[in-house]
């Protein structure tokens, strides 16, 4: 592993840099470097030993200092490629032939596996596409009048054929997408790989052709007549007029900028506020930054020790995400809009789900977080009835009973990994409130804006996701509150989340619809 070995590698600029090993090898294995190095002759090679002799030269004190200094960096500096002047080509390349009855097949890469090499990655397996939200496989992706002029539906097996060779896949039908084309991802249907990867999905690489084409054309699909089961995390993708993911167009937004503000309120309470004079932690998420690339469920996965239950359970609906990626589709004519919104436990001040707890297992810190106390929780699972959001996550099984020794190293020894028959939910990372906390402490400070950083919000590569303490006047997390087109998901159950979503606002040029 390349954690366990020393290396080079060029970053996209031509950059080089030094990997060094980050804990010692667990195996009697050599690494991709020692192997190139036996290949050529090297009778002992030594991965620290060819580096070395790579980019230090260990006869003059200098060689040795430049060393040193390569190390500190973690690069090797001046090494990136100059700049070239390109002249952008004026062909352009062959449409197609007219592919009459027949039909188009579009190759993509898996936006979850890759084209394969990550078929073994069990959290990628198991991680929703953004549209489909698939999970476990792929699937022949239609429109619906295409899977109207087949006659098939969603889990409906159909063949597709090219020349000599065919694939079977089950159906998926996706408003807004072409029509008399099928998309199909790669990187699925191995038969060797580990129980992870194989017999995952079809292996569309059978009726790929070669060459750099994404595509095939005169191809043929009929129906099997069979079905095969489909293992999504999200089956309605409508709204139901019910404005949980707000969005407007930009004349709209012009014309009335606080069209979030006119929703139903709760009734004005009696009650003091509990929270009025003690730190709040909170978050802000714009969805019109948010493109739906799941990088934030990843990292909430692995930083939060969160298990993976496989295909069936994912088809029971017992997925155990506490962070997912609803994504809504708004269908104008044959034109789909898709609005990606992450959704998390809210930790609301008037929390639903800490009222029918027996036990308590779930309360409020003194900082206003909802936590879930693990060793209280007896698995009534009253809270999760209870909550509108559905964001919390019951262990029906002991999913890490059989994790091997060498996979738990990738556990974060500062989160609990829980046991069968206990609810858990979304934390706002309270391992890493804490952990500042404590070095605020030692510095007798506060906590600084923006030193806290939860794993969504460190991973998102837009930064859609923004998080701190609400008294931080000038952080994103507090200002972004206060533009018009903040509004908190159903507000009128008076539930006071934390969480604050900023709608979509969109620009469509009207010329292309008619065109």
């Amino acid at each position: 592993h390349f954690m366990e070995s020393w290396g080079d590698a060029r970053a996209y600029d031509g950059t080089t840099s030094l990997i060094q090993p980050l804990i010692r090898r667990m195996y009697d294995s050599i690494s991709i470097w020692e192997l190139v190095a036996a290949f050529a002759g090297d009778e002992r090679p030594d991965g620290h030993r060819l580096v070395r002799e790579r980019y230090a030269n260990e006869a003059t004190a200098a060689g040795l200092l430049a060393w040193q200094q390569h190390l500190q960096l973690g690069l090797v500096p001046g090494t990136a490629f100059p700049a070239q002047q390109v002249t952008a080509g004026r062909g352009a390349a062959p449409p197609p032939p007219a592919m009459g009855s027949a039909f188009e097949v579009s190759f993509e890469e898996s936006q979850a596996v890759y084209d394969g090499r990550f078929a073994s990655n069990s959290w990628l397996q198991e991680l929703p596409k953004p549209h489909t939200k698939l999970t476990w496989g792929n699937a022949a992706v239609l429109s619906p009048a295409t899977a109207r002029e087949l006659g098939v539906g969603t889990e409906d097996v159909v063949r597709i054929v090219r020349g000599a060779w065919h694939v079977d896949a089950p159906v998926y039908v996706l408003p807004g997408h072409a029509d008399r084309c099928v998309s199909l991802e790669l990187g699925y249907g191995r038969s060797a790989g580990g129980p992870v990867a194989e017999g995952v999905g079809v292996n569309a690489y059978v009726i790929r052709p070669p060459g750099p084409a994404g595509y095939a054309s005169a191809v043929q699909i009929v129906s099997t007549g069979g079905t095969r089961r489909l293992a999504p995390t999200q089956k309605e993708f409508d709204q139901h007029g019910r404005d949980i993911a707000r969005h407007a167009d930009l004349a709209f937004y012009q014309a009335q900028p606080q069209f979030t503000a006119a929703q139903r309120g709760p009734l004005p309470s009696w009650l003091p506020d509990h929270f009025e004079d003690v730190p709040k932690w909170g978050m802000t998420i714009d969805t019109m930054i948010c493109t739906g690339c799941s990088s934030c469920v990843i990292a909430c996965q692995a930083d939060n020790n969160i298990p993976v239950v496989g295909k069936k359970g994912v088809i029971d609906d017992r997925e155990m995400h506490w962070l997912r990626i609803d994504t809504y589709r708004e269908e104008r004519g044959e034109d789909v809009e898709f609005i990606h919104q992450p959704m998390l436990c809210q930790h609301c001040e008037d929390a639903p789900c800490e009222y029918v707890c027996p036990v308590y297992a779930t309360q409020h810190s003194p900082d206003g977080l909802n936590e879930m106390v693990y060793n209280r929780c007896i698995g009534t699972r009253f809270c999760s009835n209870n909550c509108p959001y559905k964001v919390r996550r019951f262990n029906w099984f002991d999913y890490t009973e059989d994790t091997p020794k060498t996979k738990q190293l990738q556990f974060n020894p500062n989160v609990t990994v829980r046991a069968r028959g206990v609810m858990e939910k979304c934390t706002f990372c309270v391992q890493r409130i804490r952990a500042a906390g404590i070095e605020a402490r030692k510095d007798r400070r506060e906590i600084r804006p923006n030193e806290v950083m939860t794993a969504c919000q460190q991973a998102c590569p837009t930064g859609a996701i923004q998080f701190g303490l609400l008294h931080h006047e000038g952080t994103n997390v507090v200002e972004w509150r206060k533009e018009p087109r903040a509004y908190a998901v159903l507000h009128d159950l008076g539930t006071r989340p934390r969480t604050i979503y900023l709608a979509k606002i969109t620009n469509p040029n009207p010329e292309v619809g008619e065109r």
